[in-house]
């Protein structure tokens, strides 16, 4: 397959816009203005780990603090509650310099502290977690870096904090894809999870959906428009260049690779309404038709083991869940709780499925066991889309509407910790890496 030159194509015509638009050529993470890092709290958190983040030291020009990022990071994971820093009877940076006496009166359980170090460019931070219960410190680590990844730091520290507590691995490491929708351009964009520093990978007038990562993050699928119908481009996220996925003449939607990244699975609409999931192997360029049911087959997704794919399909008569193996045999239906489940997502450890669940004539946010039982329903406050797990499976982030515009939401799998991320325009199609 031919890689696509990076001169702007011809305008060309797309029949749901009934308008010219231009597509621009791709820009290689090119760094735009850096985020303020906002979020808008939705709803309050309650949990049973109390934790207190004293100041850690300066930081680089323009960026939040290292106590800011762990505090924001922890209070909008669903599983901490932040001890206003007004309650704090002191600032230690040290284990050694904690008086554990005067922290009782505050109720934190846990207590991150820590110092910033600084020479030049360089940072050095060194974090520590303390157990107030007993003193004792359940973990420390010394991280270096410079002025571009000290945002990155804070994370890390957050995800020590929050391993050092609940045992989990913490979600605040890795990137989201986005499209950014406003002023008649549309902007495929990469930032920290929490929707720092975003960067673009593409601009243009043609609408992008559904990005999704590859395993090691090198490469970009997503949705565009060419010829009258979708198209899905592979695009190197190093080089800049990218290249179109043959599709025979129909349209193509729903890119999702395999874990191991060798094969791309999508859906293939055909004129008279069919359509198929297809696997496509990127090293070969093999294709093998998945479904052949002669209805609406769509939204393929890989189980962390690889074996089996995830899809929805109308062939019982309204749009549900179903399951088949990666050859397209053994379908099993996964939902059967109402009559319109879409969007499936998987957690990486195979545990549960978040999906779009219809319920009371509101798109809400739903999740269920790999079986299909114990299905909950974690936000119904507006028409959701397009839920995308967290690498640790107890985070998803999801499209929905606030304040009279799509947005992308985070929330924990216990229905805690909502919160909006503060993008401009139009934020929407989340996609967390993958891992």
């Amino acid at each position: 397959m031919a890689a696509e030159p990076s001169t702007p194509c011809k305008p060309m015509r797309h029949p749901h816009l009934r308008r010219s638009v231009l597509l621009c050529g791709a820009l290689l993470l090119a760094p735009t203005a850096q985020a303020t890092l906002l979020v808008q709290v939705a709803k309050a958190v309650s949990s049973s780990d109390p934790v207190a983040v004293p100041r850690f030291g300066p930081a680089p020009a323009g960026q939040p603090t290292i106590a800011r990022i762990v505090r924001e990071d922890l209070r909008y994971s669903g599983y901490f509650r932040l001890i206003p820093p007004g309650l704090y009877p002191a600032d230690p940076h040290r284990p050694q310099d904690l008086q554990a006496a005067p922290w009782a009166h505050t109720g934190a359980l846990t207590l991150a502290l820590g110092s910033v170090r600084s020479s030049g460019q360089h940072y050095r931070v060194q974090a520590y977690v303390v157990n107030l219960l007993d003193d004792r410190v359940i973990a420390a680590r010394r991280f270096d870096g410079d002025a571009a990844s000290y945002h990155q730091i804070g994370q890390d520290v957050a995800n020590l904090v929050y391993r050092a507590v609940t045992g989990h691995p913490g979600p605040f490491r890795g990137h989201i894809a986005y499209v950014d929708a406003q002023d008649g351009q549309f902007r495929l964009q990469v930032a920290a999870s929490d929707g720092w520093n975003p960067r673009t990978v593409l601009r243009g007038r043609i609408p992008v959906i559904s990005p999704a990562w590859s395993p090691r993050h090198g490469h970009l699928a997503y949705v565009s428009y060419r010829h009258q119908h979708s198209v899905i481009y592979i695009q190197n996220l190093r080089t800049g260049r990218r290249h179109e996925v043959p599709g025979q003449g129909a349209a193509l939607s729903a890119p999702a690779y395999s874990p191991n990244g060798r094969y791309l699975a999508f859906a293939r609409v055909w004129a008279h309404g069919r359509t198929e999931i297809v696997r496509l192997d990127l090293a070969n360029g093999r294709e093998r038709v998945l479904t052949r049911e002669g209805t609406v087959n769509t939204s393929p997704v890989w189980t962390p083991s690889g074996r089996h794919i995830l899809f929805v399909s109308n062939r019982d008569g309204s749009a549900q869940i179903f399951q088949m193996d990666r050859g397209g045999g053994q379908v099993q239906r996964l939902s059967f709780a109402g009559g319109y489940n879409v969007s499936p997502a998987i957690s990486p450890n195979g545990r549960w499925i978040s999906f779009i669940h219809a319920d009371g004539g509101v798109l809400s946010l739903a999740v269920m066991d790999r079986q299909g039982r114990d299905l909950r329903v974690l936000y119904d406050g507006a028409n959701c889309e397009r839920p995308s797990f967290a690498p640790d499976g107890r985070l998803l982030l999801f499209n929905t509407h606030h304040g009279g515009r799509k947005v992308l939401a985070e929330i924990a799998i216990n229905g805690k910790g909502l919160h909006f991320l503060n993008l401009p325009g139009q934020a929407n199609e989340g996609s967390w890496d993958f891992l």
